[in-house]
């Protein structure tokens, strides 16, 4: 392992003089994949950057229009406990609590995890749903990421090399939604991703209930499927569900792996993402019984 410069920097303009300098720089949030990258040898960063104490990273504030804003630094965990993420969006409570252990949720950070842009990132698949927006800073400015627009492949994101992520944004939902997350992993070993499927239900109207439908493990980023989401607009017929599953598997494009094929993963994600669909229909079924 190569020695490095360790930097806690006091301000963002105070990061962003590394970030433009000719050194080889990495940002530090939780550390959780990024120490682990460097013990092993795959990365040898000149400098790295703790940006946990910068200003607002570890603020939270919720508010009934404005949504849910998260600053950069605030950990997994957060998203387990935090009151106003069980009460106002429970699809990504409900994720968070599949994410890793206890012990790297207290870790890892949401900046972190989403700067990450795994293809199987679990973290992504509610946000995709809640239509999270990432805030980017860097000496040139400040400019907002829509998540659906952040990721660009694997493990590639639309932030410039002098661009930091400072907070995360979800948007207010005035009415109740209704989620479901759904994964696969291979079996005795919880870190191998297969399949993943987010769904949520946000309720308009009596009768009039948009969906979001987030899917990973079946392409190069997790994404949210539209035209998938159109087919089950409204009060969902089994014929409905049908023609989504279709449509989501005319649009995927699964990789083979050493521990899962193509095929599989395309499979798995059929079953989770009927499971999840079905779920949600029973929670909205339930409202009117």
């Amino acid at each position: 392992m190569n020695a490095f410069q360790y930097i806690r920097p006091e301000s963002l303009e105070e990061a962003g003089r590394y970030l433009t300098s000719d050194h080889q720089v990495k940002l530090l949030g939780g550390g959780a994949t990024l120490l682990l990258q460097i013990k092993a040898g795959e990365i040898a960063p000149d400098i790295l950057l703790d940006v946990k104490r910068l200003p607002g990273f570890k603020d939270v504030r919720y508010h009934h229009n404005q949504g849910l804003k998260l600053g950069a630094a605030i950990n997994l965990q957060h998203l387990v406990v935090g009151l106003e993420i069980r009460r106002h969006y429970p699809l990504l409570h409900q994720t968070a609590q599949k994410l890793a252990s206890p012990q790297v949720r207290n870790r890892a950070t949401i900046g972190g995890a989403l700067a990450w842009a795994s293809p199987v990132s679990e973290l992504a698949a509610p946000m995709l749903c809640y239509d999270a927006v990432c805030h980017a800073w860097s000496p040139r400015g400040r400019r907002e990421l829509p998540l659906a627009e952040f990721y660009l492949g694997d493990f590639k994101t639309a932030l410039a090399r002098d661009e930091i992520i400072t907070q995360v944004h979800l948007p207010s939902f005035p009415n109740r939604t209704y989620g479901v997350y759904q994964r696969q992993t291979v079996r005795h070993d919880g870190r191998r991703m297969i399949a993943g499927a987010a769904v949520l239900a946000i309720r308009k109207q009596q009768a009039l209930i948009h969906w979001r439908i987030a899917v990973l493990g079946v392409d190069d980023r997790p994404r949210r499927i539209p035209e998938a989401e159109a087919a089950l607009e409204g009060a969902p017929t089994a014929e409905d569900v049908a023609r989504a599953l279709e449509i989501v598997q005319a649009n995927i494009h699964p990789m083979d792996a050493v521990y899962a094929r193509a095929d599989y993963r395309r499979a798995s994600l059929n079953a989770l993402l009927k499971q999840a669909i079905t779920e949600v229909i029973h929670q909205l079924q339930s409202l009117r019984s």
